[in-house]
């Protein structure tokens, strides 16, 4: 059986947002339907600017009825935390930094899904000031383990520590963008990154902040860029770009080193490239070397088409 594994977050914090109304505040403004998000649930967000741009990614974890942490980079939180702010008006809702935030993956090395007797054995014993979330976006990513107190996690039997690397490589796997390495901000688009395949977008709830310009490029199909995972057996760094015949069609993200020797990344490449690449068999480059798309076994190449 596949060993558990846990890894400690890096360069993560949270806020609070509680309140009567901070379900609907959330929902009114990020791109993922909140309000009817159960406690104890977890879902993953975006705010956008008006033009569709993603400006902030944030995992949203509903505490209780009325109160939501939103965990996101360092980096992001005092700017998140001031658009929240100027979001709020008059809603009778509190905007709170949260001092001690601690957060870790649970996951299984091979990369498999956590069945639901494993998730419940691991819930029933917690510590009282632990929670957890099962992670929204892929069952492959695992479940989080919340904790508001800066303190070291009482480790059960069965567990095994592990660098965030390990996670890493089966985010980037399952083609799962992280923070601003993956999304930069004011240019990356929804449907681009591949969130909708991950569940951070709505297109059935109502209005939300960049609501107009994601459902256009949704509805008529104008992505002209994707999110793909690829592999290496040279090195991959960030922004290395990525040639087709000689034209420079795409550009690497993060990146991870595996065990084998090779590197595996997130890539931001040309719809059209992808196409050529899977119908034609033209290859794709770096300046190191070959590179090959491996996309998740849950999406196949007709998911890709050409805008």
């Amino acid at each position: 059986m596949s060993v558990l594994l846990f890894s400690y977050k890096q360069n993560r914090a949270a806020l609070e947002i509680s309140g009567a109304e901070a379900a609907s505040f959330l929902n009114d403004i990020l791109t993922s339907q909140l309000e009817e998000l159960p406690s104890g649930k977890m879902q993953m967000a975006c705010l956008l600017s008006p033009q569709g741009r993603i400006l902030h990614d944030m995992l949203i974890f509903r505490q209780t009825e009325e109160c939501f942490w939103i965990e996101t980079e360092i980096s992001q939180l005092s700017d998140l935390k001031k658009r929240l702010m100027m979001y709020r008006l008059r809603r009778p809702i509190s905007i709170s930094s949260l001092e001690n935030w601690r957060s870790a993956h649970l996951y299984l090395a091979l990369g498999n899904s956590l069945s639901e007797a494993q998730i419940a054995s691991i819930n029933d014993n917690l510590d009282t000031n632990q929670y957890l979330f099962s992670d929204s976006r892929r069952p492959e990513l695992g479940v989080h383990l919340i904790s508001k107190e800066n303190q070291n996690t009482n480790f059960q039997n069965g567990w095994m520590q592990a660098d965030l690397s390990h996670w890493d490589a089966i985010r980037i796997a399952n083609m799962t963008p992280l923070g601003n390495a993956d999304l930069i901000s004011n240019r990356a688009l929804m449907l681009e990154a591949g969130l909708d395949l991950l569940a951070a977008v709505d297109f059935n709830k109502g209005c939300y902040i960049g609501q107009e310009v994601t459902a256009r490029t949704k509805y008529r199909g104008l992505v002209k860029k994707r999110l793909v995972p690829i592999y290496s057996s040279t090195k991959l760094e960030q922004d290395m770009p990525i040639y087709q015949s000689d034209k420079e069609v795409g550009i690497t993200l993060s990146n991870v080193a595996l065990s084998d020797g090779g590197y595996l990344a997130l890539a931001m490449v040309r719809t059209t490239a992808i196409n050529h690449y899977f119908n034609d068999e033209e290859t794709l480059s770096t300046h190191s070397g070959m590179i090959t798309i491996q996309l998740p076994h849950w999406l196949n190449s007709s998911n890709f088409r050409e805008a």
